[in-house]
């Protein structure tokens, strides 16, 4: 073998071995791109499911603290009523006719909104509403003796009632929670 049939050989492998590379980094290439989109594509899918649920979340919240919001006017107002320390304080007269309810509406209308709703509520958020609802059943008992002509101070119903807005507040607070939005702003 001469010298010429070396380098002829060299030459015939070394463009071989260029060809080969340059096809197996195009093949390597093209799998990253293709892996790369793939889970470029699984992301914005989790990302729009993520924000869709976020938004009918975000729904669910707006139309709860509605009723959640008439509630607490309507047993902060019932409170100042029976305890009738200040005229300044607002009363039932002074509620527009969606909050002043009793308590067995109220319970009534957010019950429906909840279960309109019960998809887009955390396991939190249900133990919260539920409560809200126990402390309400005291409520109902307590307005049946307060129409039936009965003295509201053998039973203490300002606390009652303010007991009711007080879990509302909470409730109020497990929903700003299962969105991660502060809730400092709860008063």
């Amino acid at each position: 073998m001469n010298i010429l049939d070396v380098f002829t050989i060299s030459a015939i492998m070394s463009a071989i071995a260029t060809i080969l590379g340059w096809w197996l980094k195009s093949r390597l290439d093209s799998s990253i791109q293709h892996e790369y989109s793939k889970l470029l594509e699984q992301f914005k899918a989790q990302q729009r499911r993520s924000d869709l649920l976020h938004s009918e979340r975000l729904s669910a919240l707006k139309a709860l603290a509605t009723k959640l919001l008439a509630l607490r006017r309507y047993c902060n107002a019932r409170s100042a009523e029976v305890r009738n320390e200040s005229e300044f304080e607002p009363r039932t007269e002074s509620l527009s006719s969606e909050e002043n309810l009793s308590l067995l509406q109220h319970r009534q209308q957010i019950e429906r909104a909840v279960e309109e709703r019960e998809l887009f509520l955390s396991p939190n958020v249900r133990r919260s509403f539920n409560e809200l609802f126990s402390q309400m059943s005291l409520g109902f008992n307590l307005e049946l003796w307060i129409a039936s002509g009965q003295s509201e101070s053998e039973l203490n119903a300002a606390q009652l009632f303010n007991l009711i807005a007080e879990k509302a507040n909470d409730v109020m607070s497990a929903l700003y929670q299962d969105l991660n939005l502060p809730d400092e702003i709860i008063t």
